[in-house]
């Protein structure tokens, strides 16, 4: 199922972490023409390094794509005490 969602522009591409605006602007400008994930990949980590594209697999719904600023979902940063 993956890779036909693989030969389709996603509905929308979610930037995670999703407080970082540089990284979510920067996959904007990363989308323009709309690439496959392979070439939306390579396109990120030209700024960041560790960068990865997953499709999400839920069935019945639009093609989303995640795009990982660190190459996986990480906890948000505890706020610091004060």
């Amino acid at each position: 199922m993956q890779d036909a969602y693989r030969l389709r522009s996603p509905s929308r591409v979610v930037a995670m972490p999703s407080a970082d605006r540089d990284f979510a602007r920067f996959v904007e400008i990363c989308l323009s023409p709309v690439p496959d994930i392979a070439t939306l990949e390579d396109r990120l980590r030209m700024q960041y390094p560790q960068a990865r594209v997953h499709v999400s697999e839920l069935s019945g719904r639009d093609a989303v794509w995640y795009a990982y600023r660190d190459g996986r979902w990480q906890l948000p940063a505890a706020a610091p005490n004060g």
